[in-house]
């Protein structure tokens, strides 16, 4: 049994009964890790695209690449999922947050 099962009491409703993107929980690791690696290197290319062509708080974009070091963090097994969310949606919010600011 996977740790949402064991957390939320909805598991005993029904053997057939699984919370949304459940399936995902069978598909290999490995997977994961090559979507964030993929995840950081749009992120590194869509950051120096910006800063070469000077758009305008290019620099934010550092933060969506840094996101992703959270969950690679998580696949080696240095923190867990919820630090890893956590990790990536603190710096979006910054990401957002200093767009704005600068903007206005």
């Amino acid at each position: 049994m996977n740790e949402t099962q064991n957390g939320n009491g909805l598991a005993a409703i029904g053997s057939s009964w699984m919370p949304a993107g459940g399936f995902l929980e069978r598909l290999p690791k490995g997977l994961y890790l090559a979507a964030h690696v993929a995840f950081l290197a749009g992120g590194i290319w869509l950051w120096a695209r910006a800063s070469e062509f000077g758009l305008p708080y290019s620099g934010a974009f550092v933060l969506y690449a840094l996101s992703q070091l959270g969950f690679l963090a998580y696949f080696a097994n240095i923190i867990t999922m919820k630090m890893a969310v956590l990790v990536e949606q603190t710096l979006v919010f910054a990401l957002v947050a200093l767009i704005v600011l600068r903007a206005t």
